[in-house]
């Protein structure tokens, strides 16, 4: 059973306001508890349903919270529906604590370094993808400019697949975010149709900057670009949807 207390917290990490306020976030499903529990991020407590057990990948999960010694709280399945925020519950969540980078950790090394820069993305999809994208292509890091959907939101966990845990992600003011890459090194690049073929641009070190699902990179943000690059689309579609286009920038810089 849970204590109003621990029922206040799982109510408040529902919310923007309350996952900055403690600094934590829930992760929710067996496959997103399992990469938590695979990474560095800390864990300080976890919630599963009676049920959890009844499976085998279910009571390896169980077993594995007990073996690192965290916390839980076990609720009858009717209960844990009631906390939960899926549709088909699974019968676990989490609260991990939101791991916190610094542009000064980030470095690039020797090699060639991509960074992803997300210019207000609004959609929890579309940011899970793109982190798991950034994860898979290589990249260095995501930053979240302002307007960017909340990288904690279950939903932008849930479609990070795990990758949220293993990718450094930050939240940036846009000068703080792209003086300070450009300060690093980086060339600021900016994704629109109408750049330059990504092919045709090379460099060691290059932020990726990609905007809003509607409309675009901000004022602000292409103001601050050394350079814009486009993908050429030879069918009548006329643009490709932000995660889309970002993973096929992403694959050009990094190969």
């Amino acid at each position: 059973m849970l204590t109003s207390r621990e029922a206040k917290e799982l109510r408040a990490l529902r919310t923007t306001k309350g996952r900055e306020e403690t600094g934590r976030f829930i992760a929710e499903g067996i496959r997103v508890v399992e990469d938590l529990l695979a990474s560095h991020t800390r864990v300080s407590w976890a919630v599963t349903a009676s049920s959890l057990e009844d499976t085998l990948r279910g009571a390896k999960l169980v077993e594995e919270l007990g073996l690192r010694q965290i916390e839980m709280k076990v609720l009858p399945d009717r209960e844990f529906e009631g906390l939960s925020a899926t549709e088909a519950p699974q019968g676990v969540l989490a609260v991990g604590v939101i791991p916190r980078y610094s542009l000064e950790e980030l470095s690039p090394g020797a090699d060639r370094s991509v960074v992803l820069v997300l210019d207000a993305v609004q959609d929890p999809g579309n940011f899970g993808t793109l982190v798991r994208s950034a994860e898979a292509l290589g990249a260095r890091a995501v930053v979240a400019l302002p307007g960017t959907v909340d990288p904690w939101n279950p939903k932008s966990v849930r479609a990070a697949a795990g990758s949220s845990f293993r990718m450094p992600i930050l939240e940036l003011g846009t000068p703080e975010a792209l003086e300070g890459l450009r300060s690093a090194g980086y060339l600021i690049l900016g994704s629109a149709a109408e750049g330059r073929a990504v092919t045709q641009i090379r460099g060691n070190r290059v932020a990726l900057v990609v905007g809003n699902e509607g409309a675009g990179l901000s004022a602000s943000t292409r103001s601050m670009l050394d350079e814009v690059a486009g993908i050429p689309l030879r069918g009548r579609a006329e643009s490709l949807n932000v995660a889309a286009a970002a993973a096929i920038l992403l694959y050009e810089l990094t190969r």
